[in-house]
């Protein structure tokens, strides 16, 4: 395990110890309890001080937040967790009209001690509901404290002050860094609520942040340093109360400030805070104070998420515009390349690709050293613990370096690739540089040596590559290519398709093993017509039937931890053919829909996969698969698990054979169905359990005939 703390550590750390000393508090939420947490902040929790301590609560915003003011009122500390920012929208009416006015409406004679936990920003590939920053709003609403910590030490030590608070906290907690990892020795205490930290000292330029955006900010002051500007990160920590006197202290040295955040500028926290500085530094200031803001638009698309967000880019140039006389300084890249040096090169790094995930593996790359790429073109197709991800090039140019070979493993924030622009790309790449460029032996074996040509320029490094998460694909190469080998070579050679590393990972890394049986379908063909519905949808009801009857196979299996991870809800995989390939819907919360609503999502997200328009949130995150092989004209398969599900179903067509009904052999509708599955979450004897209980439903299925 890499060395350090992560935030989410840090605040389950924070939750475990305040929970250990005060007998009064309480964490709930949706999910907090068994699962612990969509980010694994309560991991743990549940067990430790039981299910009266830490539990889940219905999937309803408002009353959750109307518990925890009653839950206060009697005495208790509650500590609330809301799964993401927009879905605290529900419970506003309750934070604004009872959490933050109670201890006002009962003058002083009721306190309201609770924490309303929000993980919030961007940058972790989300779609909308999952990405917004909502600060504003709280801020704006008398009778609340809002905090937001932007480092783990300040994620514990702000997180116990909040809970022993007398008054209601919103606790802001930034998303995109939850596994930032920084040494601290927990427990730690920081700086009181009210009080900002100089993160970087300066005398230039004063940029003001908070949350998500401090990280950006330091580095922008790192390269601004380059640029001959001395820049201090003043990081407010929190924004009820506000800091004032250290902001003002700040600015009056410098003469400067840049104020930037994540969320719209519009009526934003960075408004407020440069009416205070103009209002209390007028006489001081040198040049307006200015803001770099996301855009005054809804949270974007995945895509379109770093064209949102304020990076290194933006914020350099708005502190470029801080400049005494609106001198421009030379930048790093002006200045490299009047050396000689090719710095005008770009290299992009492995976005955070969502939901905590840490690094991915490369499955294929779609170009080599020395093709042009178009922006936004795809390059290289990698894997995660939960899908296959294609991603764009965010430049164009031509590709000067591949950072690691195929089958590699990068961590989020590792460069992939390096492209220059195609003033800079005026000398060919030999095979042989281009084979030392890419950090894969393997790929470099397979290039024949030639004359070294000139060396391919190193690049700097732009930590602005964005969260890119275009979904899971299993689907065929889009396009055919002839390699480039010797002229004797003339066959034509077909790319891998994207999940081919992924099927040889299963096969190599789980002990996987099938077992089968024949089912009468008789009846399944009854009820398909009793019933007025597709076979795919019971078929679906009998899985659903086995896993609750042998839950062991919905299930995981975490190697790093060695533990079996076992999900309280199941996300229900069908694979379905379409013209890219096949892809795998996932319907989520499938053992709660009814029939009815089982099989009018199964109808929509089939054609939705058919027009390739399916949901990001439904291309992941499944915890069985169903797969239907028979409308493929099969009668059985051993399929390979899809990786991290521990077991798969397989349906093969349904035909006519003879079969012994009560002693005589009659022409019944008979189906091969196979259970595949991972031999470390249980035995034979569960896994033949399960096969029963699905034969059975196929036998004699509700509203079925024998």
């Amino acid at each position: 395990m890499a060395d350090g703390t992560t935030m989410a550590q840090a605040l389950n750390r924070a939750l475990r110890d305040a929970l250990d000393a005060d007998e009064r508090v309480v964490v709930l939420g949706e999910d907090v309890g068994r699962l612990g947490g969509v980010f694994r902040v309560t991991d743990g929790l549940t067990d430790a001080f039981g299910s009266r301590r830490c539990f889940d609560t219905p999937v309803s915003e408002a009353g959750i937040a109307g518990l925890a003011v009653g839950m206060a009122m009697g005495g208790f500390r509650p500590v609330v967790e809301m799964q993401f920012d927009a879905f605290a929208y529900p419970a506003f009416e309750q934070i604004a009209s009872h959490i933050a006015k109670m201890r006002n409406r009962t003058r002083g004679a009721l306190p309201l001690p609770l924490v309303v936990r929000i993980p919030y920003g961007g940058g972790i590939g989300g779609v909308e509901h999952h990405s917004d920053s909502s600060e504003a709003y709280y801020a704006h609403t008398a009778g609340l404290k809002v905090v937001t910590p932007a480092t783990a030490a300040d994620a514990y030590s702000l997180l116990r002050e909040a809970i022993d608070d007398p008054d209601p906290v919103v606790f802001l907690e930034p998303k995109r860094h939850y596994w930032t990892r920084e040494r601290v020795e927990l427990p730690v205490r920081t700086e009181p609520f009210g009080t900002a930290a100089i993160r970087r000292a300066g005398r230039d330029a004063t940029l003001v942040a908070y949350g998500p955006s401090l990280a950006v900010a330091l580095k922008a002051a790192e390269r601004a340093a380059a640029e001959g500007l001395d820049v201090e990160v003043l990081d407010l920590r929190t924004l009820v109360p506000l800091d004032d006197r250290t902001t003002a202290d700040s600015v009056r040295r410098t003469g400067r400030c840049l104020v930037v955040h994540e969320a719209q500028g519009f009526a934003g926290v960075g408004a407020e805070i440069a009416a205070r500085v103009q209002e209390q530094c007028f006489d001081a200031l040198r040049a307006p104070v200015l803001r770099v803001t996301g855009l005054d638009i809804p949270y974007p698309p995945p895509l379109l998420e770093a064209a949102h967000l304020p990076g290194v880019e933006r914020v350099l140039d708005g502190l470029r515009r801080l400049l005494p006389d609106g001198a421009e300084r030379p930048s790093v890249r002006e200045d490299l390349a009047s050396a000689g040096q090719a710095s005008a090169t770009r290299t992009f790094h492995l976005p955070d690709l969502g939901e905590g995930l840490a690094e991915a593996e490369v499955l294929e790359w779609k170009v080599a050293v020395g093709d042009t790429v178009e922006h936004d073109q795809v390059v290289v197709e990698v894997e995660t613990a939960k899908s296959v991800v294609t991603l764009p090039s965010p430049y164009a140019g031509t590709v000067s370096a591949l950072h690691c070979g195929t089958g590699g493993v990068v961590p989020v924030g590792a460069p992939l690739f390096t492209v220059a622009p195609e003033a800079d790309a005026g000398t060919q790449v030999s095979e042989a540089d281009a084979a030392a460029k890419v950090l894969g032996a393997d790929v470099a074996a397979k290039v024949p040596q030639a004359d070294a040509g000139s060396q391919a320029p190193e690049a700097d490094t732009a930590p602005d590559s964005g969260a890119v998460l275009t979904g899971y694909g299993t689907g065929a190469a889009k396009g055919w290519s002839r390699a480039g080998g010797s002229p004797a070579d003339t066959g034509v050679r077909v790319p891998l398709d994207a999940s081919a590393d992924k099927f040889v990972r299963g096969h190599r890394d789980t002990p996987s093993v099938t077992i089968w049986a024949d089912a009468d379908a008789t009846g399944l063909l009854a009820a398909r017509t009793s019933l007025g519905t597709g076979l795919l949808p019971l078929l679906a009801r009998a899985c659903l039937a086995g896993l609750a009857a042998f839950p062991e196979l919905n299930a995981r299996v975490d190697a790093e931890r060695g533990e079996i991870v076992r999900p309280p809800r199941v996300h229900l995989g069908i694979a379905a053919q379409t013209a890219q390939g096949l892809i795998v819907p996932v319907v989520r919360d499938a053992d709660r829909l009814s029939p009815d609503d089982l099989a009018a999502e199964l109808r929509r997200l089939t054609a939705l996969a058919r027009r390739g328009t399916l949901p990001v949130e439904h291309r992941t995150g499944g915890t069985f698969t169903l797969n239907n092989y028979g409308v493929l004209g099969v009668d059985g398969a051993t399929p390979i698990l899809n990786h991290p599900q521990a077991a798969m179903l397989g349906v093969g067509r349904v035909v006519e054979r003879p079969w012994v009904v009560d002693g005589r052999v009659e022409v019944r509708e008979v189906v091969h169905v196979s259970l595949t599955f991972d031999h470390r979450v249980c035995d034979g004897g569960t896994a033949a359990g399960f096969l029963r209980q699905v034969v059975a439903g196929i036998t004699a299925p509700e509203g079925g005939t024998v």
